[in-house]
């Protein structure tokens, strides 16, 4: 099952499977436990999130992690002892792929429309994201005007920053994603040229991690380079500052239900949980995204994208072309 721009409305700012019969549980048995595959990196996280999950309904929960390509591969290709009742990626990308690959079944909810917006969601219904990760520029808190002077992603290009710009790596999600967004609202050759001045302005080859990046902005070596807003999280940018330019690129976390599911009604139940308020929060306050309910007070804080502007399915759509395009751009 591959999908194609027609199953998007292309604007950016950003199967069921037969199941096994089961006998009837006896009284008191234990139930099974929702398996999630999840491609985050803290393993101490999602198991101590999940607590409150169980704690509620009385369904235990098995996290797997692995690294996102890896997990993706796992779910698409059946493998593993456990099929994946639940796939989690801390990036719009995995979900996508996987969906693309038809290895998510579609996600039967009423309680996830009320409490996510429509570009938050897969067109086809086969995902949901969970989480908003901005894609910020960062400067030296002794030095806020570079970060004023940035309005939008291109001006990063302008001579001013030349021999003063870091980046991350092109293969990280967020960079993954910020080119993919410029593809998106400016077509591929224009948004190699966006890129190609970025190049051309770098004081340092490309940081391996953004948590590199952001202490070379601390120290001064860098002036001004681009960090996800859970990067940001986690560095405490205590000497650092950041602005979110225009038009306000976003990754997302996301999750849907396998296909092979051995218990697709307990994982509905988890992915529903993972939109309530109270798991949003604590994932607010634990790893830094966004909630994705705009009715919550930290999800309407500076979001600059207008909603003319706003699907976050173009991500995964144009990965390919972001890949071949850093390349190009020889942005390692």
């Amino acid at each position: 099952m591959k999908r194609t721009a027609a199953t998007l409305i292309v604007v950016f700012s950003l199967g069921a499977c037969e199941q096994p019969v089961q006998e009837t549980p006896q009284k008191n048995a234990r139930p099974e436990p929702v398996v999630v595959y999840v491609s985050y990196e803290d393993q101490d996280y999602l198991p101590s999130l999940f607590t409150g999950f169980t704690r509620e309904t009385g369904i235990p929960v098995s996290v797997r992690h692995r690294p996102e390509r890896q997990i993706v591969d796992e779910v698409v290709e059946k493998r593993g002892s456990t099929p994946a009742d639940v796939l989690l990626t801390r990036s719009v990308h995995g979900v996508w792929r996987a969906a693309d690959e038809g290895a998510l079944r579609p996600l039967q909810s009423d309680e996830v429309p009320g409490a996510v917006p429509d570009w938050l969601r897969d067109p086809d219904n086969y995902w949901t994201a969970i989480g908003l990760s901005s894609i910020e520029v960062v400067c030296n808190a002794q030095s806020p005007a570079d970060c004023a002077s940035v309005v939008n992603y291109q001006d990063l290009g302008k001579p001013e920053f030349r021999g003063r710009l870091c980046l991350s790596v092109s293969s990280l999600a967020a960079n993954r994603t910020l080119i993919a967004a410029l593809i998106a609202d400016h077509g591929v050759r224009p948004a190699e040229l966006i890129v190609r001045g970025w190049i051309a302005n770098l004081a340092l080859p490309p940081f391996e991690t953004e948590a590199a990046l952001l202490e070379a902005v601390e120290s001064a070596t860098c002036g001004v380079g681009v960090a996800s807003g859970p990067a940001l999280h986690d560095f405490g940018w205590p000497t650092d500052a950041a602005t979110w330019p225009q038009p306000g690129y976003v990754d997302v976390a996301a999750v849907g239900i396998g296909r092979h599911a051995r218990s697709p009604d307990a994982a509905r139940r988890l992915v529903e949980w993972l939109v309530e308020h109270a798991a949003q929060a604590a994932q607010t306050d634990a790893i830094g995204l966004r909630p994705v309910d705009p009715r919550m007070a930290q999800a309407r804080q500076g979001f600059p994208t207008p909603e003319s502007r706003r699907n976050v399915g173009v991500s995964g759509l144009y990965e390919t072309d972001a890949v071949k395009l850093a390349e190009r751009a020889r942005w390692r």
